[in-house]
């Protein structure tokens, strides 16, 4: 009797003991054993290389990837390569868990490739990647805003109609919170990946540190949850002590750059980051480039300071001609410029959650009480930004066209639909009197402006 029947036996066994104990099914599920929560990322170049991050309770902590060239046969098992995961483990309040990654390298560039994770007779499904071509050529990428809470039910949704809508999207951005505590895996990490599920193990992750993926406990240091790092492997390539939270990735002929906004920073800590920013911005020669980071340059929830936070990190990004911000925190949708013609600040929401806004003057396009998702298409000299709800209906768009001489111009589509300015559910008993009573005047004098 091999170790997946032992398994099987032991599962029907506790299952007649357990019934109607919800808990004890979960801690010994069958499901539980096998590889879950994989997904890909980049430690390294997308052109020749692949991350792979996912976790396991087996009675193992070893864990392995096998991996080939894909072919349409299903008889490839003679070209299977095998190689074995770094592995840690942490004690989380739903107990003990093992955390495995891989990044293979010397990968061939444009090819797709089939692997699966585990360990003797608990194995994942064969799923497939495919490298960067590293050449400049048309793609597509998606960002998300905050997911943060009622993740599966709800924040799901989000996650799935933008990658139905585009099945070859190339990454998947997202602008930090993912979930609501970071340091816990129950109605967090335990929702966030069944959430977008099997996309996660084709589609890689590019995610910027929001604040509730640090802990709270020790104001001084605003340290990152552990579980950040075991969940993820991103390039180790930024200032001293924000591997995998500050890095920039080179993605065919863009740059995105993820900055920690949340960690708490020396001032020469901070003065090292800008730096580091300015370098990288300064040093580039491909055609865009994109910054994200979780809390938007200025407030935006009706409750916050409409105070612009990062004014360093903002004269760079105008400085060196960014095309676009891409950011979250506040829990509505804008979007415009901050009195420079670019780059573009994007602030998105794809979670239930949502804020009630304050009608800034730098929004050229607002929206709350939606899920929304985006679409960036890329092209040498174009891009085409769209904004759509978990119906896929358009609700935002424009295109950034640049030319010979590498100057950029924005152009709004037209025809948009009238701007979803609803105030959020328990508006009146979540905010001050008077943030309610002065809400619709607000709002009219942020429509005539327009």
């Amino acid at each position: 009797m091999n170790k997946l029947h032992i398994l099987l036996l032991n599962f029907l066994i506790l299952s007649l003991h357990c019934q109607g104990q919800e808990s004890a099914r979960y801690n010994n599920s069958l499901l539980e054993q096998l590889p879950h929560h994989i997904k890909l990322s980049w430690k390294t170049s997308p052109t020749h290389s692949q991350a792979i991050s996912w976790r396991t309770r087996a009675l193992s902590p070893k864990s392995y990837i096998e991996f080939t060239v894909a072919t349409a046969s299903p008889f490839f098992e003679k070209s299977v390569q095998k190689q074995q995961a770094t592995t840690d483990s942490l004690r989380s309040e739903d107990g003990l868990w093992y955390y495995h990654s891989v990044n293979l390298e010397n990968l061939t560039s444009n090819t797709t490739y089939s692997y699966r994770v585990g360990n003797e007779d608990l194995w994942s499904e064969w799923s497939e990647f495919k490298t960067a071509t590293g050449q400049k050529e048309p793609f597509t990428f998606l960002y998300f805003g905050d997911v943060q809470r009622y993740i599966y039910s709800l924040g799901s949704r989000t996650i799935r109609q933008a990658v139905l809508a585009n099945p070859d999207a190339k990454f998947m951005l997202f602008a930090g919170d993912l979930i609501h505590r970071g340091g816990l895996n129950k109605e967090n990490w335990n929702e966030f990946f069944p959430a977008g599920g099997w996309a996660f193990q084709h589609i890689p992750t590019i995610a910027t540190p929001g604040n509730h993926e640090h802990k709270w406990d020790n104001s001084k240091t605003r340290e990152i949850a552990p579980l950040w790092h075991l969940n993820f492997s991103f390039p180790e390539n930024g200032p001293s002590g924000q591997k995998g939270q500050t890095y920039f990735i080179d993605y065919n002929n863009i740059r995105v750059i993820s900055l920690d906004s949340t960690v708490k920073l020396t001032q020469e800590q901070r003065k090292e980051t800008y730096d580091w920013l300015e370098k990288i911005l300064k040093e580039f020669k491909g055609d865009w480039i994109f910054v994200t980071f979780h809390h938007a340059m200025a407030g935006l929830a009706r409750n916050r300071p409409p105070s612009v936070r990062f004014p360093e990190i903002k004269a760079l990004v105008e400085k060196y001609n960014v095309a676009m911000v891409l950011t979250g925190h506040e829990h509505v949708y804008a979007r415009g410029r901050m009195g420079a013609d670019f780059p573009i600040y994007a602030v998105s929401v794809a979670g239930p959650y949502q804020n009630a806004i304050q009608f800034s003057d730098w929004i050229e396009r607002a929206g709350t009480s939606m899920q929304l998702y985006q679409e960036i298409h890329v092209s040498e000299n174009q891009l085409n930004y769209v904004s759509k709800t978990v119906l896929g209906e358009i609700y935002d768009s424009f295109t950034i066209t640049k030319n010979k001489q590498g100057q950029m111009q924005f152009v709004e589509t037209t025809n948009l639909p009238p701007e979803s300015l609803i105030p959020t559910k328990n508006f009146e008993e979540r905010y001050d009197k008077e943030l309610v009573e002065t809400y619709e005047a607000d709002k009219n004098k942020y429509l005539k402006k327009k």
